[in-house]
């Protein structure tokens, strides 16, 4: 397989990826990563989202609504948090964090992180306010393809 096929079939299986992960998946050197990644990038073939501390690969059939989406399923946090609703249905806080087995203050952080971008929503109840998602069929179809 030549090393353009090889880079692009990595980032069409992996949404979101990062720039070191294709690195260890391709095997291949910085500089030619780098050169691959430009070609590949030049010729349309893929959308590269850049911020000041993360880059992201994304194919160019990923819709621009599903970037977001495939960039919290990255982490892995959110993804345990996005997985267990979706395996789940409606959940409180305190199942959330012990579903994801994570401290009080990371599960907050990761749930105010999906309902500021409409991922999850929140209905307020007493005692508790409860999370689901909020396009299960997306996300469900997204899940069983690429996580």
């Amino acid at each position: 397989m030549k090393r353009e096929e090889l880079v692009y079939e990595i980032i069409q299986k992996n949404p979101a990826i990062r720039y070191n992960s294709i690195m260890r998946k391709s095997e291949l050197k910085n500089g030619t990563l780098t050169h691959y990644l430009q070609k590949l990038e030049d010729t349309g073939k893929i959308i590269v989202e850049r911020t000041p501390r993360v880059t992201h690969f994304f194919d160019f059939k990923i819709s621009p609504t599903d970037v977001q989406l495939h960039k919290f399923l990255s982490q892995s946090t959110l993804r345990d948090v996005i997985r267990l609703l979706h395996e789940n249905g409606t959940l409180t806080f305190s199942e959330i964090r012990d579903g994801i087995n994570k401290s009080s203050a990371t599960t907050s952080v990761s749930l105010n992180r999906l309902f500021r971008n409409n991922i999850i929503e929140k209905s307020y109840d007493i005692p508790s306010n409860k999370y689901s998602l909020k396009n299960t069929k997306k996300i469900s179809l997204i899940l069983t393809q690429y996580y």
